[in-house]
């Protein structure tokens, strides 16, 4: 069960399929509870979570106001300060979607990465996608209205849980976008106005996709081809399609991955 559930991760799938058998080896399957805090900023973080489901909104504090700057769902992992061999975070972590996730515990992860030169490559790939992606979002907080945003954040939301129903307040979408509560209600108001959207406290259906897609800011699709260029041939976020070839760091070991 553990191995097929591995599938639904990338970066566990995109592992050839010897590797990912003895990471699941030292990993466990355990739940991601609503509104928990995984980590906290400055603490010594002693395990990584590779998500299957849901998503883990990455916080960073800040005096005058907190602010998400990622989103990690089944395309990712957290932390990735264990990657980098930095022993405490500089963010907190907390799950916005309840889901699963396999665990392992930072020493562990960090000894398979000496002993796997094809792992390390695959989790250093992720590391640099999650700075572009930082990146990405300054250029998006300082040049694109507040409702480019609230559809970007829609849109990766809806990508990460694969569904077009989204159990979120404005107010975890006013820390995704770093505004005030009133500004998401002014732009909600205005996607549902339009027929865009519907919602009430704590939910949002989307009713036209395609419609939100024109309204995002370049920052989605850049995003979407920072991954896909770290992995080529990766499934998208959320997408699901029949099992095809994807990323391989190692030759002699292809790797594929299938959809959930």
């Amino acid at each position: 069960m553990q191995k097929n559930l591995s599938l639904a991760n990338q970066l566990i799938a995109t592992v050839p399929p010897q590797e990912r058998a003895r990471l699941l080896d030292h990993s466990e399957l355990v739940e991601l509870e609503l509104h928990a805090m995984v980590c906290t900023a400055g603490e010594i973080s002693g395990h990584v979570w590779f998500p299957v489901e849901g998503f883990v909104s990455v916080i960073l504090p800040a005096p005058a106001a907190a602010m998400v700057v990622a989103q990690v769902g089944p395309e990712g992992m957290f932390h990735t300060s264990a990657v980098l061999d930095v022993e405490r975070s500089a963010f907190h972590a907390r799950v916005q979607a309840a889901g699963r996730a396999f665990r392992m515990t930072r020493t562990c992860l960090q000894q398979h990465l000496l002993q796997s030169p094809c792992l390390r490559e695959v989790l250093n790939r992720y590391a640099d996608v999650r700075l572009s992606q930082l990146a990405q979002q300054t250029v998006c907080i300082n040049h694109h209205s507040v409702e480019q945003r609230l559809a970007r954040a829609l849109l990766m939301t809806r990508d990460r849980l694969a569904s077009n129903e989204i159990f979120l307040t404005h107010e975890a979408f006013s820390l995704m976008l770093g505004v005030r509560r009133e500004s998401v209600t002014q732009a909600a108001s205005a996607f549902q106005r339009r027929g865009l959207i519907s919602y009430s406290r704590g939910y949002v259906m989307l009713l036209d996709e395609a419609a939100l897609e024109s309204v995002v800011c370049s920052c989605y699709a850049a995003d979407l081809s920072t991954y896909e260029r770290a992995f080529p041939g990766a499934r998208a976020i959320g997408a699901t399609r029949p099992e095809v070839p994807v990323f391989s760091c190692c030759e002699d070991s292809p790797a594929a991955v299938t959809s959930r």
